[in-house]
């Protein structure tokens, strides 16, 4: 575990640097971010690293990693000399939160590292990509990085979360199939902290607007943060207790019909407590069940967090979730901006005047690091840019709107901001659009519509809460406390609801209904005059975005090669899932501080009842899930992802180390080439020496087109299947080939037979050879 120590020092070394520029970014809270440091920390190193990099200012290496933290400690260290009496002020005021912080990514780090150590492997599903990718980083001298798995071209994808791994492993000096698994534990920790600070932040801006007692209201954003963390990162969906019933002999063919979540049904009593048929836990992520006109099974994802962390797959929209939460927390940040004292002033220079034309309030330096932190969602999973962008520009029209312009003023000046945000966003990461290639087709119809039972065991645990402190607020707000434009909304976005009771489409209408709620108390006269608590409406806005992705996906999805809504439905309702858990969470602070008498009283402590049921039943998923992908915790514990290797493969092992130690710079690696999510091309993944193709189906997906993996599949076949030397020499020179690998895996796929082999080594130098492999070099010097 030294290794998990080191690399916990380094991340909390840049989360120490990272306090005073967070406080001075996030100053508009009154916990000032201070929880969120890390994400800020690493988002503005990991920013330095690649953009130098992208530049060819610098090449990608161990010195550039550490004079991009030094940079942010230096930033820091001047942010303190001129601001440090405000900053140690709101130190001293909120260092027990900070601290409270602390704690909760330690224990999530801790927890999270034993139980990935039980089952560390770097195989299956998507890991074999990702550790190519970040492999691929770490032999690339610039960005964008070299394709491990297409010679001669660059990464093609939202590449951002790799090439911050890549610069921790490079700071760390560790290997990667370690830093592979530290990677995952981070992001846990990470999420779970970050879903820790940004409602605790919330629960704060009530408690100061109601005038709550310092100790009380610290001890409330504590307990509510807490809850943050756990519906976020920590619990699953309902399915895991139909798991557990139907393991314990439980449950009818009638109710497996009803659910009909894809190979639920009545099986033989588990021998454990929990389900012990393999891969069991995988069926959570894929409850939506659509068929196609043909009655035939359509694959749909249904992700959420836990089911991310608990798999082990570093994909993009893991390593985009804790940096959602910091881009929410900026939303609310800009959302409380005051209004300068005595209007916006025109005094300055240039770069004062445009930033008042952007926000009165703020500096230019402000809104260039928040266009930094937000764009940054772009290059780590850019489905979540738009999303948390949209988010971000209402909040500042919210903010604006309090100021009481005309609407003709308002409205541009809000264009104005969106409009300079989204090209900021952009224009800060030009140079990962501009080689960018993509699969994204349009938009396509949906023909089927998710069944409201399957809905309910995705969100119910979510929504339950989220409807009580609907009930709550409309109840208190009652129609005379809206506004004219929220009535407009709630009456349209009702009336939707009500046509999709006309239909049977269930679904969509509990999710516009929901979205009507929200709307209305989003727009209600309180929340857009400030007599409300700001985060009050801010998680109305958290409701309805939540709302609206699910919807969204009932009707339209992206076209890309799956030609489904299945990419469109995993996407949206993964961040579906992150907006409405942070205002879940929220939602049962409300509830539990809420005052009334009677028959509200009552009514309100059923609902905070039933919500304690179903989180409860959705913990049951996380804890019988743990166990069983742990094995029971049995085992010796590692977090080396490639022990399994050397244990089972050794000699093949043996012939890995070799080659990544010896490679030559820009080599490039002939090995088989197969289908998606099999063994198949995995040398280069764990070792980044790019080869000639991986996995086809997944270069298909990232480009968009299949011209050259198909050209190249004949010409792998022809390196091992020719008995003709010269035709190999030219095959290598041709694709400028400096290694030639020959395994068991390629001696299967393509039979090879004594003649070609021959011709093998009449063409090439055996550099290497042992009982399972032979490693051939080109060049004969």
């Amino acid at each position: 575990m030294i290794a998990a120590c080191i690399w916990y020092l380094i991340v909390e070394l840049i989360g120490l640097a990272a306090l005073p520029v967070t406080a001075r970014l996030l100053r508009f809270l009154p916990g000032r971010g201070v929880v969120l440091a890390k994400q800020v920390g690493l988002l503005l190193t990991g920013y330095a690293f690649w953009l130098l990099a992208s530049l060819h200012a610098a090449e990608i290496s161990g010195s550039l990693a550490w004079a991009c933290i030094v940079a942010l400690a230096l930033a820091a260290l001047a942010l303190l000399w001129r601001e440090g009496a405000s900053l140690r002020a709101a130190w001293s005021e909120r260092r027990g939160l900070w601290l409270a912080g602390e704690a909760v990514f330690a224990v999530a780090y801790v927890a999270f590292a034993v139980f990935r150590a039980y089952n560390p492997e770097i195989t299956a599903t998507e890991k074999p990509m990702e550790l190519a990718f970040i492999n691929g980083i770490l032999r690339s001298a610039h960005f964008p990085p070299q394709d491990p798995w297409l010679a001669g071209y660059a990464i093609s994808y939202y590449y951002g979360g790799y090439a911050l791994t890549a610069m921790l492993t490079l700071a760390s000096g560790l290997r990667s199939a370690v830093t592979f698994n530290l990677t995952n534990v981070t992001l846990f920790a990470l999420t779970a902290s970050g879903a820790f600070g940004l409602v605790a932040e919330l629960v704060l801006v009530r408690e100061q607007h109601v005038g709550a007692k310092p100790e009380q209201a610290q001890r409330r954003a504590l307990w509510a943060g807490l809850a943050g963390a756990l519906l976020l990162g920590v619990m699953g969906n309902l399915e895991g207790v139909f798991e557990l019933l139907r393991a314990h002999g439980g449950g009818s063919e009638a109710l497996w019909r009803w659910l009909d979540v894809r190979n639920l049904g009545a099986t033989a009593a588990s021998t454990h407590w929990y389900p012990d048929d393999s891969w069991w836990w995988w069926r959570a992520s894929r409850i939506i069940h659509d068929r196609d006109a043909l009655g035939n099974a359509m694959e749909v994802i249904s992700e959420f967090p836990f089911f991310s962390f608990l798999l082990g797959d570093n994909h993009p929209h893991v390593y985009a979730l804790p940096f959602g939460l910091l881009t929410l927390a900026l939303s609310l940040n800009v959302w409380r901006v005051p209004a300068p004292v005595g209007g916006a002033s025109q005094r300055g220079g240039w770069a004062q005047r445009l930033a008042e034309a952007l926000l009165p309030g703020v500096t230019l330096l402000d809104w260039l690091a928040w266009a930094v932190l937000l764009g940054a969602l772009g290059l780590y999973n850019t489905w979540d840019l738009p999303v948390q962008l949209l988010v971000f520009v209402v909040a500042a029209a919210m903010c604006l709107w309090r100021r009481r312009p005309a609407v003709s003023d308002w409205l541009p000046q809000v264009i104005s901001f969106g409009a300079t945000s989204a090209v900021g966003c952009i224009l800060l990461y030009l140079p990962f659009y501009w080689g960018l290639r993509t699969q994204a087709g349009g938009l396509g119809l949906v023909t089927v519509k998710t069944q409201w039972q399957q809905f309910g065991l995705m969100f119910g645990a979510l929504l339950w809460p989220l409807w009580g402190l609907a009930g709550l607020g409309l109840w208190r707000t009652r129609w005379r406390g809206g506004t004219p434009l929220g009535r407009v909304a709630a009456l349209f976005l009702g009336g939707l609801a009500l046509g999709m009771v006309l239909f049977g489409w269930w679904t969509a209408c509990l999710g516009l209904a929901l979205a009507a709620a929200a709307a209305y108390l989003l727009l209600a006269r309180d929340s857009v005059s400030g007599a409300a608590p700001d985060s009050d409406g801010f998680v109305a806005l958290l409701t309805l975005g939540g709302a609206l992705l699910i919807v969204v996906v009932e009707f339209v999805y992206l076209v890309d090669v799956f030609d489904s809504r299945m990419n469109t439905v995993f996407k949206f309702y993964y961040q579906a899932w992150l907006l409405l858990a942070i205002a879940a969470a929220y939602a049962l602070y409300r509830l539990a501080v809420a005052q009334g008498r009677g028959l509200g009283q009552l009514l309100r402590g059923l609902w905070l009842a039933l919500s304690a049921v179903l989180i409860v039943a959705g913990l049951s998923y996380t804890v019988a899930a743990a166990t069983s992908k742990a094995n029971g915790f049995r085992g010796t514990p590692t977090l080396d992802g490639e022990r399994y290797l050397a244990q089972e493969r050794p000699a093949e092992y043996e012939a890995l180390r070799w080659l990544d130690a010896h490679a030559r710079e820009g080599a490039v690696l002939v090995e088989a080439t197969g289908g998606s999510y099999t063994e198949y091309a995995w040398v280069s993944a764990h070792t980044g020496i790019p080869t000639l193709l991986g996995w086809g189906g997944h270069e298909l997906q990232w480009r968009g087109n299949y011209d050259v993996p198909g050209e190249r599949e004949p010409a792998i076949a022809a390196f091992y299947q020719t008995t003709d030397p010269a035709v190999l020499r030219t095959l290598a020179a041709q694709y400028d080939v400096d290694y030639v690998w020959l395994g068991p895996l390629e001696r299967r796929s393509y039979s090879i037979t004594p003649p070609a082999e021959q011709a093998l080594d009449r063409a090439f130098v055996r550099l290497f050879d042992n009982d399972a492999v032979v490693i051939y070099g080109t060049h004969r010097e």
